[in-house]
């Protein structure tokens, strides 16, 4: 009982030593993003304008800007109005307004605020074309989805000019259900296979300082399960972009690999090129990229999957039962057409 009251009257003695310490609540007004590109390929060209939400409010994500004005021009004098599509998006009017590679471009924006932003004209650089594309399978420790197929693009970077690529990629692949009666009566399945689709969302980028002039190979750009036996569809996007968005890209990923230790820097967010013409230090978050693109597709057979290992694990899981198409959610049944 003693030891219990000394307890008792040490407690009530660290209580009383401690200050309440009221700390302020950091505000942030909120910011201009965007998100949009000019590339060589066919217009209309979008863009997508929005406000983060304030630090601390109860909706703190992000919210469109409808009601702006934008217009993008070129180094010869030429321009396009946009035109709004509602929730923020908003699209070029002119359908003859094509991106050149070698021809410069920016951005202007004029909000309803009265606040005009504007970016520092980009040149649209070269792309090589895609070489290759080759499949390899591969295991991971993922008991989920343990067998794979890493896909790689071969290009040949070019001699006479600094070229910096990223890189955007999606499959295609198949998967299984029992399916159903094809009608009433008759013994026929169908629909008991699907097309899924699985996009690359990881920032993936890179310098030819150490490979100038030569060829880039085995460079990754895309990993996709393999659900059930049979062929994978893959389009890869290479895209040649500025410098300056080369930049932009390194720093976002270098924001995202911090480890949050004592030792890493705070956090600060990723500033693009689309700056306040009034106020410089009011920089929108995101970037207006002018950008060359090309795009090559593939079709792997996965003549692999048919191995021991991977049909064992396949033979091994349960299918759904019922529709695919319902399965996976309002899915092709067919495979899309342009991939033979």
């Amino acid at each position: 009982m003693y030891r219990l009251f000394v307890i008792l009257l040490c407690m009530s003695f660290l209580l009383a030593c401690i200050d309440q310490v009221e700390l302020p609540i950091r505000t942030e007004e909120p910011r201009l993003v965007i998100e949009g590109q000019i590339t060589n390929e066919a217009p209309p060209y979008t863009v997508r304008l929005s406000y983060t939400g304030g630090f601390g409010e109860a909706n703190s994500g992000s919210y469109p800007v409808d009601g702006a004005q934008l217009r993008l021009a070129n180094d010869q004098g030429r321009s396009t109005p946009f035109t709004p599509l509602g929730l923020g998006l908003y699209q070029t009017a002119d359908s003859t307004f094509r991106g050149e590679i070698g021809r410069a471009y920016s951005l202007t924006i004029a909000l309803n605020t009265g606040k005009q932003y504007t970016t520092k004209a980009e040149r649209m650089p070269n792309v090589p074309t895609i070489d290759s594309i080759a499949g390899t399978l591969v295991r991971l420790d993922n008991i989920v989805t343990p067998y794979r197929y890493s896909y790689a693009i071969t290009t040949r970077d070019p001699a006479t000019e600094k070229n910096y690529y990223r890189w955007t990629a999606y499959g295609i692949t198949t998967r299984k259900s029992t399916g159903v009666l094809c009608s009433l009566g008759s013994p026929s399945i169908c629909f008991d296979r699907c097309w899924t689709t699985v996009v690359n969302n990881v920032v993936n980028i890179y310098s030819d300082e150490s490979i100038n002039g030569n060829i880039l190979r085995n460079r990754v750009v895309l990993s996709l399960p393999i659900y059930a036996v049979g062929p994978q569809l893959v389009e890869v996007q290479q895209y040649g972009i500025t410098q300056a968005n080369y930049q932009f890209w390194t720093l976002y990923q270098q924001q995202n690999a911090r480890t949050g230790s004592i030792f890493d820097p705070l956090p600060a967010p990723v500033t693009g090129n689309v700056v306040n013409v009034n106020d410089p230090a009011d920089v929108a978050r995101g970037y207006f990229a002018v950008t060359s693109l090309t795009r090559k597709r593939f079709r792997n057979q996965a003549e692999e999957a048919t191995g021991s290992a991977v049909y064992g694990f396949i033979s091994s899981q349960i299918v759904p039962t019922g529709d695919c198409r319902r399965t996976y959610g309002n899915v092709p049944v067919y495979e899309p057409d342009g991939w033979q």
